[in-house]
């Protein structure tokens, strides 16, 4: 509400711009229009009048029938204008005003002062280009600080065409005054009315049109790890460039905290350094520390046209410390990062220098841990060589990583790639690339051990690296290795255009390299999340990094078709595949890459007036077993609409992991219907997962089926319009593959206001247990050599 009624301000500002626009001279002349209006602001205005005089004994103007004032992008037009020098006032009736942000401000009637800065405009109403209305009986500005409104209602749902409705949801303020002196702008019998009957009455308020020192708004709330929690913040302005902010918390079950956060803003940048300290029970957290807290520090700077710095430093007491406490931002953060460094932009080259360090949050990770990067070091270089259709493309780069325990790596590359794209007249499109990449590593490999059996998500990938299935490092072992990768590609599509519907374009590529670059000796940090699909079967690489290079020479060729059904309807399809000439990293094996023909993916897409579909896909061959598939997409009008989504991951290596194959199965649907009546609509939604999960660990386990029922499901009701949104929902979740949630019930609702705030609940946390989690289960072996996952 607060936010709402301080945009009745908005009126006042523009009431203020009405004064300022009239510029009657004692002498009226023609002036032509000009552009620039800013540079020509004391000069007179152009006016436009049917009929007029003025009256050199009395000394007054009159201007009868419609009147048009411009000046720039203002214009005003009023149907009478009256100017009288010896009363000095200027008199308006029936006039519009119009400036270049679209708002529109009508009035019946005005009197102002020569100098139009002081004056009264009655009967105002305004419509802004957010089609918000405002309406007053009576504006009236007594001098440069002053400004008072007298009966004013606002409100952001738009009137209708045919006939005016009483609007959903208005406020109303008898009397509105701004006092530019004192920076407060007062509000008398304020009243919110929910479709004309009044729901919240407030005698009387203040807000500060300039920030300003005092208490702010609480905070309240409770979950199942802090319990019932409250804090009063205490704003703190030290001067128009710093503020503090500081708020004492209290919590049932997590003890008193105080908090806090200090805010500058300087000429090329701007400083905050934020933090908690909260004496808590031990028995709150993991390792059962008293003391527990974050501190954060946010520093970004341009100390030249070309460079800037910044510093984004977090640190935290524990893992589960940002878990129960959502006023800091941090709730379902599986790590916090934290990065410092510069950077330097110029028209052909980039270079940065940053440190990165992460702290891990998760408490079911079992990956090595925290992290630091320091220092990375990247430039780039990209610009036309010798001819506009030659382009060259040079990195250099450098990082060291550290680790308290397992992998520790230094690395530096060097990659350096030439372009070359050619349209013939016939319409095929030519693109040529010659690549060199060199890379230098210097490597700690060690083992560590794997703390407990993870559970993950049905999307979390599998992989097993074959550097740890053949190799066990009970001591450290110290690599040092060179590589140097070569690489030619050329390409080349021809669109054929069938009738004026279709667009068929074949597209291949070949790719030269050499095979087996990838080696144990180099630890792969940055590119194991290795992806096949439609939308990189033509890029250079499947891996995301550099510690793995998409090596060996091949062959991708594809079809894409674009068909146009009527002005309505659009369909577009794309079907590729690859054929690898010599062995492809052994990595890529599992996503769907051995040597020959690969799996084949592609895509179908259909727009239409009652339907939005994707369809994605990869299959393997030459049985077309289906290893990826998804779908999503809305079916339906306004009245009755389904959407949803499809997807099913597999992995087929059963030479491998024989244990496992699925890795996710899983659907997601949402029925909405507005049969009700146009602004209301029920909803019904449901996540099942229909993955069967079998486990086999030797010396641990035996095999183990699990069928998993819906993950999560739940109704909601809800009402729509331009200015108010309604959700109140009941959902059931059911997390069987999230070791971070338990099943429960959650019941939520939402209250948005146009431009006056929004009222939610959070969804219910359904937290973890630190210290009872997964205790009976038993550790993986650390030289067990396989890195896989386990779903329960």
């Amino acid at each position: 509400m607060v936010s709402c009624l301080f945009k009745v301000g908005i009126l006042l500002y523009y009431a203020d711009f009405a004064f300022a626009i009239f510029s009657i001279q004692p002498t009226l002349r023609y002036r032509p229009h000009i552009q620039d209006w800013k540079l020509h602001q004391d000069s007179p205005f152009l006016v436009e009048l049917q009929e007029g005089g003025y009256d050199d004994t009395h000394h007054i103007l009159k201007v009868s029938g419609l009147c048009t004032v411009r000046k720039g992008n203002i214009q005003l037009e009023c149907k009478n204008l009256v100017y009288d020098q010896a009363k000095s006032k200027v008199f308006v009736w029936k006039a519009h005003l119009k400036d270049s942000s679209g708002d529109r401000i009508f009035f019946e009637k005005g009197v102002l002062n020569p100098t139009l800065t002081t004056g009264t405009l009655n009967d105002v109403r305004m419509l802004t280009y957010l089609r918000e209305r405002i309406t007053a009986r009576k504006i009236i500005k007594s001098s440069e600080e002053k400004i008072r409104g007298e009966h004013i209602s606002y409100t952001p749902c738009y009137a209708c065409k045919d006939k005016l409705e009483t609007p959903l949801w208005s406020l109303h303020s008898s009397i509105v005054e701004q006092n530019q002196q004192t920076s407060e702008t007062e509000y008398t019998d304020t009243t919110l009315k929910l479709k004309g009957i009044p729901l919240l009455y407030i005698p009387y308020f203040y807000l500060p049109t300039r920030p300003r020192s005092g208490i702010l708004a609480p905070y309240m709330g409770a979950n199942v790890g802090a319990g019932f929690y409250t804090g009063l913040p205490y704003y703190y302005r030290i001067n128009p460039h710093q503020d503090l902010k500081i708020t004492p918390f209290y919590m049932t079950k997590g003890g008193g905290m105080l908090a806090s956060d200090y805010r500058r803003r300087f000429f090329q940048g701007e400083l905050r350094v934020s933090g908690a300290a909260n004496s808590a029970p031990k028995q709150q957290t993991v390792d059962h520390q008293a003391f527990r807290g974050y501190g954060a520090l946010d520093l970004e700077t341009h100390f030249s046209p070309y460079w800037r710095f910044f510093m984004h430093e977090y640190s935290v007491s524990d893992r589960t410390f940002f878990t129960t406490r959502p006023f800091f931002g941090f709730t379902s953060a599986p790590y916090l990062e934290s990065k410092s460094g510069v950077e330097g932009f110029y028209p052909k080259h980039w270079v940065s220098l940053r440190t990165l360090r992460y702290q891990n949050l998760s408490l079911d990770d079992v990956t090595q841990g925290s992290c630091a990067v320091a220092p990375e070091l990247k430039y780039c270089y990209k610009s036309e060589l010798f001819h506009k259709r030659l382009a060259t493309d040079i990195e250099i780069g450098s990082v060291s990583l550290y680790r308290k325990e397992g992998t520790q790596m230094q690395r530096a590359s060097l990659d350096t790639m030439l372009e070359t794209h050619y349209l013939t007249p016939q319409g095929v499109q030519f693109h040529g690339s010659a690549r060199l990449g060199q890379a230098v590593y210097s490597a700690q490999l060690r083992s560590f051990a794997l703390r407990e059996s993870p559970i993950y998500t049905p999307f979390e990938p599998v992989y097993v690296r074959p550097e740890h299935a053949n190799v066990s490092y009970p001591v450290p072992i110290n690599t040092h290795y060179y590589r140097v990768f070569p690489e030619a590609e050329g390409s080349a599509r021809y669109p054929f255009i069938l009738g004026w519907r279709w667009i068929i374009t074949p597209i291949i590529q070949g790719v030269a390299a050499p095979s087996g670059i990838n080696s144990w000796r180099i630890p792969n940090q940055d590119s194991e999340n290795a992806q096949f699909h439609d939308g990189n079967l033509l890029a250079h690489s499947r891996f995301p990094g550099l510690d793995r290079v998409d090596d060996g020479s091949r062959i991708n060729y594809a079809v894409q078709i674009q068909g146009k059904v009527n002005n309505t309807q659009h369909i577009e399809g794309y079907i590729g595949q690859r054929y690898s000439i010599t062995k492809p990293a052994l990595e890529l094996g599992s996503v769907g890459i051995p040597k020959g023909f690969s799996d084949v993916v592609g895509r179908v897409s259909w727009n239409g007036p009652w339907a939005k579909l994707l369809y994605r896909f990869r299959a393997q061959v030459p049985q077309l077993r289906s290893q990826v598939h998804m779908v999503g997409g809305t079916v339906g009008t306004p009245v009755l609409e389904c959407s949803g989504s499809y997807v099913f991951v597999a992995i087929d290596l059963k030479e491998r992991a024989p244990f496992y194959r699925t890795l996710a199965h899983q659907a997601t649907l949402q029925i909405k219907t507005n049969l009700l009546t146009r602004h209301w609509h029920v909803r019904a939604f449901i996540t099942q997962n229909f993955k069967k999960n079998s486990v086999y660990i030797p010396e641990f386990y035996t095999h183990q089926r699990r069928f998993n029922r819906p993950l999560n499901q739940g109704v909601g009701l809800g009402y729509e319009n331009e200015c108010f949104l309604l959700d109140l929902f009941v959902q059931y979740s059911r997390y069987r593959m999230a070791a971070d949630l338990r099943p429960g019930i959650s019941f939520g609702i939402s209250i948005n206001f146009k431009q006056l705030g929004q009222i939610r609940t959070k969804k219910q946390l359904f937290s973890r247990n630190p210290d009872a989690r997964q205790a009976d289960r038993p550790p993986l072996s650390p030289v067990s050599g396989i890195e896989a996952f386990f779903p329960m």
